[in-house]
């Protein structure tokens, strides 16, 4: 997403051993600036896909709600739906605002791919939401990846660059068409997921 909590608020950067930080007087918004990087990164590395920047996720993902009201039937058509907005290393989540969005076999398969490419990825259910969460039950296969921040919404926050270089590079081999799409059946009386 393309919003931060910082806002347009000028920032003085700092970088450290690998981490780049505010100066404690603003907020970095590496949170989802390290999303976006990501996302461009496979763009120009013509990494096949469709790819949305939203606006307002930070303010209850507005951007992704809106697209849903305006062309809710053309997502129909995918299988996956990945977002890379999560904080620390290593989360595959598999359940975001309570709800199941995506199939353990998704799960496992993405985490073998992201193992044989060197890096250590794994179920995370403690997902609380990002843009991929507007799509559960619509698209079959939802998640959100770790990128590398710490400390998001504060004046703490910060990125671990060499972290961010590491994933981005990954992600260029990552067999993306080839993950599992089991997919999640949604039970509109209970309002839970399963597969």
């Amino acid at each position: 997403h393309l919003d931060t909590v910082g806002g347009d608020k000028p920032i003085t950067a700092i970088e450290e051993n690998g981490l780049i930080k505010s100066d404690g007087k603003s907020i970095l918004g590496a949170d989802d600036k390290a999303g976006v990087v990501i996302l461009l990164y496979m763009i120009e590395n013509e990494i096949p896909g469709t790819y949305y920047f939203f606006i307002g996720e930070e303010s209850g993902m507005a951007g992704s709600k809106g697209i849903l009201r305006i062309k809710r039937d053309w997502f129909n058509k995918f299988k996956r739906c990945i977002s890379f907005d999560r904080r620390g290393y290593g989360s595959i989540i598999s359940r975001q605002m309570g709800r199941k969005c995506c199939s353990d076999d998704f799960v496992n398969s993405l985490s073998e791919q992201f193992k044989i490419n060197g890096m250590n990825y794994k179920n995370d259910p403690g997902g609380i939401y990002t843009d991929s969460a507007a799509f559960i039950g619509i698209i079959p296969e939802c998640t959100n990846l770790s990128v590398g921040y710490f400390n998001e919404h504060s004046t703490n926050e910060h990125q671990n660059i060499t972290y961010l270089e590491e994933l981005c590079e990954t992600c260029l081999k990552i067999e993306w068409e080839n993950l599992p799409t089991i997919g999640l059946i949604f039970n509109k009386y209970t309002d839970d997921n399963h597969i």
